[in-house]
């Protein structure tokens, strides 16, 4: 085989990561044929004897890749010379096969937790490192308070570190995923904050130069993967296509900030955004789509409905928009499938812990959702809580704005509508009230101008849309029609 830097293969066997390894050769430790080897020196393993700390570098074993989730206090690096904890002891060394020793692929630093890759596979995380490849990192940041509008333009434009300028990719008001535990006492604002390289301790230096302390960081997401389901100090072996996709095996790197984490998360993310008028049967028809294709259901309406209980529970008034948008974006609002004991229902909704999804659907809460819903920065807020939603996996997502706002980039985008009369009658088949047809016909024609003509996300149709009437179409044909209009799946080899 050609020669080799010494120090890549290093990396390649195993041994540490392509920086580990450099200090390796600084310090000494490394020998090609007896003698010291250098930066830059070049070897064949197959006629040079290479051995690191005397003994010899052996090929290359199984490539371990695994995802973990580091808890405060732990330690990035493999090993520490005060004997301080590590994060590669989470995995414990009967998981792993004989021989193999695992070391990050990147770092948080000791106060940070979160999303975490240890490998032995050096030429992987080379590329899963590289700015060039450009992995996206994303972090739920819990920041001493909300910083101002200018301030978050800063950070979007560029922001003078003392190792040159460095800016955030996105930053917006979102509480962080389910599995991040939140502390009792805690204080600020959540917000969660894209980058597009990983220098040290960016995050923190970044806020720190608009005049804001960050009192707790969690990486929630490298590239496509996140840390849906890790709890923290759990781990998990990465499957093949994980593994590709973290690397760009399939993409070309461009120069700058390069387009191949967004086509990763593209292919391992389908995303339906189904819109449509009150009464159209968007409920019924999603939650029979994301059944058929296995993916998870989002009802908004009902997320708005527990934003609507918060407010009630806590006394804010429905017309404090200030107010309950900060509730909007403090407040834990999840969406999941229901259990397998729950078959009435289409999802659980929680708030917080607390399972909500009997309590947001009063006649109470009917009356208020509305004027809760309808203030700009209410819908705002709630739409970073929405895409969150969307990001832990395959899902269908119904209401208003999907298509438009929350989803622009699902493929496909429904708009399902019916006549206000079908809409009507099913109103009263619903409430048992046949006899109220003609009024349920009213009150569906007023709230249609309303939702139309309101200022804050009027209802419409998105660009492109799919328009299918459950009037004329039965839910499975409605859905049979919507499976015929995903995108087809990439082909693998």
């Amino acid at each position: 085989m050609p020669a080799e830097r010494v120090q890549k293969l290093l990396a390649q066997r195993g041994i540490a990561s392509r920086r580990r390894a450099e200090e390796l050769v600084v310090a000494g430790r490394v020998t090609v044929n007896g003698a010291p080897a250098t930066l830059g020196m070049r070897a064949d393993p197959a006629v040079d004897h290479i051995s690191v700390d005397g003994r010899p570098l052996e090929g290359p074993g199984p490539m371990v890749h695994v995802a973990v989730h580091k808890p405060r206090g732990l330690l990035s690096s493999a090993r520490d010379e005060r004997g301080r904890r590590s994060v590669v002891s989470l995995v414990g060394s009967e998981a792993l096969p004989d021989g193999v020793r695992l070391w990050p692929a990147g770092r948080l630093d000791v106060e940070s937790e979160g999303l975490m890759l240890l490998t032995n596979d050096g030429g992987w995380a080379n590329r899963v490192l590289h700015p060039r490849y450009g992995l996206e990192r994303e972090y739920a940041a819990l920041v001493d308070a909300r910083p101002s509008p200018s301030a978050l333009e800063r950070l979007r434009d560029g922001v003078e570190l003392d190792d040159g300028v460095a800016r955030v990719v996105g930053v917006e008001a979102a509480p962080p995923p389910r599995e991040v535990a939140r502390d009792s006492g805690e204080e600020g604002t959540w917000l969660r904050v894209r980058i597009g390289e990983g220098r040290k301790r960016e995050v923190r230096r970044l806020f720190a130069a608009i005049g804001h302390e960050v009192r707790r960081l969690v990486r929630v997401r490298i590239g496509p993967l996140t840390l849906d389901g890790l709890a923290s100090g759990a781990w998990r072996m990465l499957p093949p296509a994980e593994i590709a996709a973290l690397s760009g095996a399939s993409s070309t790197p461009a120069a700058g900030r390069s387009p191949d984490a967004r086509d990763a998360r593209r292919a391992a993310r389908l995303a339906v955004a189904i819109d449509g008028p009150s009464g159209a049967g968007k409920s019924t028809v999603g939650h029979a789509l994301a059944v058929r294709i296995g993916a998870n259901f989002v009802d908004t309406g009902l997320m708005y409905r527990a934003l609507t209980l918060a407010a009630l529970e806590q006394g804010v008034d429905p017309e404090d928009a200030t107010t309950l948008g900060r509730l909007a974006r403090d407040s834990a609002i999840h969406v999941r499938r229901p259990r397998q004991d729950q078959v009435e229902r289409f999802e659980t909704v929680l708030l917080g812990e607390r399972d909500v999804t009997n309590l947001v659907r009063t006649p109470r809460i009917d009356r208020l959702v509305s004027a809760v819903s309808r203030h700009a920065e209410v819908r705002d807020a709630m739409v970073a809580v929405q895409r969150a939603t969307a990001r832990r996996g395959d899902t269908v997502m119904v209401g208003r704005d999907i298509g438009t706002v929350v989803l622009p980039d699902a493929d496909p985008k429904v708009y399902l509508t019916a006549s206000t009369m079908v809409r009507a009658q099913r109103r009263a088949a619903e409430m048992g009230r046949p006899d109220r047809a003609s009024e349920y016909l009213e009150e569906i024609g007023r709230r249609d101008a309303a939702d139309s003509g309101r200022e804050v996300a009027p209802l419409r149709r998105a660009p492109g849309a799919l328009v299918l009437d459950s009037g004329e179409l039965s839910v499975e044909e409605s859905v049979d029609h919507i499976i015929a209009s995903l995108p087809a799946k990439p082909q693998t080899s």
